[in-house]
This record gives structure tokens, sequence and C-alpha cells, in this order.
């Protein structure tokens, strides 16, 4: 994450900003995974997904057609997709498509019934700028949040690209 934020700065980005809405406590998450540290090191600002910014979308998708999404996302003159590649236990692998639950409001298990044709429908809507799949180390299985260090697979890989389906074909092979 330090290394994104200081590239953006270091391209002329006057601000940036890092959010996530992960399951667990935002707070104790950006401790426990570094993040909150990584980026305010070179200068950003980290948030916590605030509920009041949600506002119901057009998607137009084959399964979701409206749906609450975060719009700090549309606001942005950029976007930068950060997933970490890991196993999830119902969609199998979570990459940079699935990563955009995060900005997903509402229920979100709503979705998990079409969760395949849902997720297409959000990146259909999304269009990120930059896509950078983190799989240094990855989560084999009992994913997203369980497992053990077993489970941990060192590929020391990142892949970067403006497609997100090519990064994610590209992260799935590389994961396999």
């Amino acid at each position: 994450m330090a290394t994104v934020v200081r590239l953006c700065f270091e391209a002329g980005a006057k601000k940036v900003k890092v959010f996530d809405r992960p399951v667990n406590d935002p707070r104790r998450c950006y401790v426990q995974s570094g993040i909150a540290d990584a980026a305010r090191q070179f200068g950003a600002t980290v948030d916590y997904v605030d509920e009041r910014k949600f506002r119901d979308m057009s998607i137009k998708g084959n399964v979701l057609k409206t749906w609450p999404l975060y719009t700090e996302v549309f606001e942005a003159d950029k976007v930068i997709n950060v997933p970490i590649a890991k196993h999830h236990g119902l969609a199998k692998l979570t990459l940079s498509m699935k990563n955009w639950m995060g900005i997903m409001g509402g229920t979100r298990n709503r979705i998990h019934q079409r969760i395949d044709e849902s997720l297409v429908d959000i990146s259909m809507t999304v269009k990120p700028t930059l896509t950078i799949l983190d799989a240094v180390r990855i989560l084999t299985a009992n994913g997203p949040q369980g497992g053990s260090l077993n489970d941990v697979k060192k590929l020391n890989t990142v892949i970067a690209g403006i497609d997100q389906v090519a990064v994610d074909s590209f992260g799935q092979r590389s994961s396999a």
C-alpha cells in the first residue's frame, strides 16, 4: 500500500484516499493488516466507509438492476482497486471483481444466490483506472477470513493492469 500511495503522489496526485469495507471492524483491520500505517506513511488519507455515502445507483445488469453503491468511488478522479488474492468459501477465489463488494451497501448477502452474475454486474458499473492484484501471499483455503498459516502460500506476485477481467484471469491462473 505504501508503494501504491507513493507512486500516486509521484504521478501528480494531489490527494490519495484509501478505504475499504471489511467484514470485521475496519479500524482493527487497518491496524492489523498494516494498511493504515503504510498509507499514512506517504501522506494518504485513511477513511472509514460512511454509511450515509451510499446511494441507490442504476446498474442495469442481468441480475442487479439497482444497488446502493459508495458514492466516493464515482466522485474520484481515478480509482485504483487493490485486492488481495485469497480463497473464498462461496466464490472459491476472490480477486479484483469480487473486491467490488467493498463498495456495496445494503444487505450484501442477498447477492450470494447468484454471486458470479452479480459480481459481473457490479464490475460492469465500476471502471477502475488501474487494478493491482496482491498475490504476494495468498490464502488457499478457509477464506476469506479463516484459515491458518498452513493455508498460506507465497507466490511473491503482483499483477497490475487496466483491464480487471484480464487481471483476474491471470490472477486465477497464477493462484491455481
